[in-house]
């Protein structure tokens, strides 16, 4: 799958701009790519638009208009896409409540090494 370029970040300004309308259609793609697993974990499927999107996010929430911070951001989101024959996937997990989240969090450190897909 093709990475996200620097050629197709928006400007924060210019994002602002059509973010209503992109938000929009992401949110559609999205819900087709995410699986909840039980009461607590959901699992979303990464591509280059969901990518795309997060990076123009960050940047927004940031301000973001430096260049080195704007390239680490493609970079550090484009590991998200996975490359050739590889599934890339982000996982939420929702929990509400701070108490409830800080201790299943705790007897959920290890998660990662029992997730797979079959």
């Amino acid at each position: 799958m093709r990475k996200v370029s620097r050629s197709e970040i928006l400007s924060v300004s210019e994002y602002e701009k059509t973010r209503a309308d992109i938000r929009t259609r992401i949110l559609q793609v999205k819900d087709c790519r995410r699986i909840h697993v039980g009461e607590h974990l959901t699992f979303l499927f990464e591509n280059k638009e969901t990518v795309q999107y997060q990076i123009q996010e960050m940047m927004r929430a940031e301000s973001m208009s430096d260049e080195q911070q704007i390239a680490h951001e493609i970079e550090t989101y484009n590991e998200l896409i996975g490359e050739q024959g590889e599934l890339g996937c982000t996982l939420l997990i929702e929990i509400d409540d701070p108490q409830r989240r800080s201790e299943l969090l705790s007897r959920w450190l290890n998660l990662p090494e029992h997730l797979y897909v079959k």
